[in-house]
């Protein structure tokens, strides 16, 4: 698993970057989580944290990598491009899942939600593998490091309003939409921590068939992003 490696021996030899990236979220959300916010409100700023850590680390290299060349480069050398998808994608939700964990605990520790520790790391690591995932579709369909931040943000936003981080879903179709969206097992997981509701992993079916699909359709279909991505494109 050469861009599983190759991810892992970059995060760990860049270690001012890794220390930045475990000290900024304890700085930022650690206060939210000692602070007397009401806990939906804990919830929401944790969730719209953990999918734009995600979803920005995703799109922001992907664009840089396909400008530069170098993504082309090790497409050319014959590596598939599904596998090249696959594998950063588990390599980034994993690391992205170790510099984020201190602050979860924080956050379980502040609101006794310890218990609730294995759903919150399992939902975590769903949320980031699907932001992680769609970094590089985001990629493919802009051209700048500005518009990827942008698109990102966007898309981000809207899959979160719609999971109901928010506002609670109202029956209709906004309760359809939370049932089947992505980010839906992050939002429920984090209120069992805080203490807002009970787990219930059984209703994270529909979310989790929508991830595998995204999956599955964009690694049996990589020529419909691929090549946006193959050449280094100017901004």
């Amino acid at each position: 698993m050469t861009v599983w490696r190759l991810a892992w021996r970059s995060a760990l030899r860049r270690r001012r970057l890794l220390a930045w990236n475990i000290a900024v979220p304890l700085v930022l959300l650690t206060p939210v989580a000692l602070s007397e916010a009401a806990a939906p409100h804990r919830v929401a700023v944790f969730g719209v944290f953990l999918v734009f850590f995600g979803a920005f680390g995703s799109a922001i290299p992907a664009v840089r990598d396909a400008r530069d060349g170098w993504l082309d480069e090790v497409l050319r050398a014959g590596y598939p491009a599904p596998r090249w998808l696959l594998e950063r994608t588990l390599a980034r939700t994993a690391i992205d899942t170790a510099q984020l964990l201190p602050v979860l605990l924080v956050l379980l520790w502040s609101a006794g939600g310890l218990g609730a520790g294995p759903v919150v790391l399992i939902a975590t690591l769903v949320a980031l593998w699907f932001a992680n995932l769609i970094g590089p579709l985001v990629a493919a369909a802009v051209r700048s490091l500005a518009e990827a931040a942008l698109a990102s943000a966007a898309l981000s936003l809207l899959l979160l309003h719609l999971a109901g981080f928010f506002r609670t879903p109202v029956p209709g179709w906004n309760e359809i939409a939370a049932a089947w969206n992505p980010y839906m097992p992050l939002r429920a997981a984090l209120g069992a921590g805080v203490g807002a509701a009970p787990a219930d992993p059984s209703a994270w079916v529909r979310s989790l068939l929508v991830v595998l699909v995204v999956t599955l359709g964009a690694a049996a279909f990589p020529t419909i992003w691929s090549r946006r991505l193959r050449w280094p494109r100017t901004p």
